[in-house]
């Protein structure tokens, strides 16, 4: 039921996202260009994602507009914890090249395993990294966010792996082209992204009332 359900959320994410798309391409380039200037130091990557997230969701919402307020709140709350977590991917992104790296010449099969191991480490944090910082931007504290992002990933890894290899794709249509990256590479991308996380729990929230309600005891119509 739930890789059937996962199958459905992420088919129903995917058809809106184009429509999203055009009826807010000009915000979302602007999100996109401001995401990849505001990136350039690099330890800056994890707020100003998580503020892309933020503003996702805002023009996702009834309003469809930014709400700046919402913004700047939900950075000072989650900005600092943003921030942590999008190094521990690029930790262990480090140690699996230099220890890949050190294998490879010196023929070391230990180094090999490290290198692999940490690489797991690196992927998988950063695919649980995805459902965390839209439930940050959500405002959740970041412990229950991260937690919530791990769970997210162990109970939905089709949908995740998926979301994983089409950030990939959206990152090397756009990267032949600098000024496709610059103004389409975030918007598209997290759009995609925060589609599928929130349409992945909206389907499996309909389906768990749905079993509950067949649940309820019947009333025995006795006196």
């Amino acid at each position: 039921m739930t890789s059937e359900t996962d199958q459905t959320a992420f088919r129903h994410a995917l058809a809106e996202v184009p429509g999203f798309i055009y009826h807010n391409g000009l915000r979302l380039a602007l999100i996109s260009l401001a995401w990849t200037l505001a990136s350039l130091p690099l330890v800056t990557i994890g707020p100003v994602t998580l503020a892309a997230y933020v503003a996702i969701r805002d023009l996702r919402s009834d309003c469809n507009r930014i709400d700046w307020d919402n913004v700047w709140t939900v950075l000072r709350q989650n900005g600092v914890a943003s921030a942590l977590f999008s190094g521990i991917p690029v930790a262990f992104g480090a140690v699996a090249v230099t220890y890949g790296v050190t294998a490879l010449r010196q023929g070391s099969l230990a180094g090999e395993l490290v290198a692999l191991m940490a690489a797991y480490v690196a992927l998988y944090v950063a695919l649980a990294l995805i459902p965390t910082y839209v439930k940050l931007a959500h405002g959740t504290d970041p412990v229950a966010a991260f937690r919530y992002g791990v769970s997210w990933l162990a109970h939905h890894p089709t949908p995740a792996l998926a979301m994983g290899l089409l950030t990939v794709v959206v990152l090397a249509v756009t990267a032949v082209l600098t000024i496709a990256f610059v103004l389409l590479f975030a918007g598209i991308a997290f759009s995609i992204q925060v589609a599928v996380v929130e349409s992945v729990d909206e389907r499996i929230g309909e389906t768990t009332v749905t079993e509950n309600s067949r649940r309820k005891p019947r009333a025995s119509g006795r006196g």
